[in-house]
């Protein structure tokens, strides 16, 4: 019987719109892709959600990528409140969980100055019993270590869960814990999901 439903946060609870995001500032295509390259698909993006390294010190590797485009991925770190925005269905379907007696909790990788941002403006946040945030723990998905920080954390059963999250990968480390998963491509994948393990949203 599942109990307990735990939802990774971007592209599952929040639209991580990187492309749209960079596309705003009117950059040329040649730039936006440059800069696309040095910071998004960056192999040193996944570094903010790690919280090993201070955050400029990762800005300056980027910049190392692209020196010649040192402004503008400068500027893309000013400001990212519109980069990750809450899915409108986010709050009502924790709520409706809740409501039904389901423990709900957030496993998910996130740098400490987005999310910052992301608990002071995201409300579905304040509706969940807790979760754990890559950089709090140093671990990033599929890290098996990040999974078993939020299992003991809430002294939560691996088989009383399901875990809704948009990378196979992740799914994958999840499922050879024991947790039920569903791949989340859309909000009806998401009510499809928890259908499949007898769960409603009201």
């Amino acid at each position: 019987m599942v109990r307990v439903i735990i939802f990774d946060i971007g592209n599952v609870m929040a639209n991580y719109r990187w492309k749209d995001y960079l596309h705003a500032f009117g950059f040329s295509q040649e730039v936006e892709s440059a800069v696309a390259n040095a910071v998004f698909l960056n192999k040193l993006w996944k570094e903010f959600d790690r919280g090993v390294m201070e955050d400029e010190v990762i800005i300056m590797q980027c910049i190392q990528q692209q020196p010649q485009y040192e402004k503008e991925i400068r500027q893309i770190f000013q400001d990212m409140s519109d980069l990750v925005v809450e899915y409108d269905y986010a709050q009502n379907l924790v709520r409706s969980l809740k409501s039904q007696g389901y423990q709900v909790y957030v496993l998910s990788n996130y740098g400490r100055t987005l999310f910052q941002y992301a608990k002071k403006n995201f409300q579905f946040l304040k509706e969940i019993d807790g979760g754990i945030i890559s950089y709090e723990v140093q671990k990033i998905k599929p890290d098996v270590a990040i999974y078993e920080a939020l299992l003991n954390k809430y002294k939560i059963n691996a088989e009383e869960a399901v875990f809704f999250d948009d990378t196979l990968e992740n799914l994958e480390r999840a499922a050879h814990m024991g947790i039920k998963t569903v791949h989340v491509t859309s909000y009806e994948s998401i009510i499809k999901g928890l259908k499949t393990y007898g769960v409603t949203v009201k």
